[in-house]
């Protein structure tokens, strides 16, 4: 118990701003982070330290996150509220927002195992050699599929602009 105390304290804020960046929700990543946790917690003796344990969190907040993804295509999205922080560039703030959501969505719908490692790379901010041991993989592995699913990814934001 003590051993996972500590994890929840060093943890908690990495997790979250991680599950908040791929959301853009505060709530929603909230949520995520007390539910990857929580899971992380019923299951720590299957932690087998192949990667940090920071990578085997983001894992399982990513995994948290794909299957509330699939709830929520059942359901319309909400509407987001958005204040202006600075009146004076409303603009760029609203493209720079409308592009980020643009490619979080693309991301999500790059094909597996793309879009997990442009996930753990992005939005986890893992090192290749951290998304490698996650997933029982070689450090070149890693750094190829997140140059091809950079690729993809660019390919895809090409008919933004």
């Amino acid at each position: 118990m003590e051993r996972f105390e500590k994890i929840y304290e060093k943890y908690y804020r990495k997790i979250y701003r991680f599950l908040l960046k791929m959301s853009g929700s505060p709530s929603l990543a909230e949520e995520l982070t007390q539910e990857t946790l929580y899971r992380a917690f019923l299951h720590i003796d299957q932690y087998e330290g192949r990667g940090s344990v920071h990578s085997w969190l983001c894992g399982i907040a990513r995994n948290s996150y794909l299957t509330e993804q699939k709830k929520q295509r059942l359901f319309v999205e909400p509407i987001k509220t958005w204040e202006p922080v600075d009146s004076m560039d409303l603009e760029a703030e609203a493209v720079d927002r409308q592009l980020r959501e643009l490619m979080r969505r693309e991301i999500c719908q790059l094909p597996e195992p793309y879009g997990s490692v442009c996930i753990l790379r992005i939005y986890g901010e893992l090192t290749c050699a951290e998304i490698a041991a996650a997933c029982g993989k070689s450090e070149s592995w890693a750094k190829v599929t997140f140059f091809r699913g950079k690729t993809m990814l660019t390919e895809r934001m090409e008919k933004y602009r």
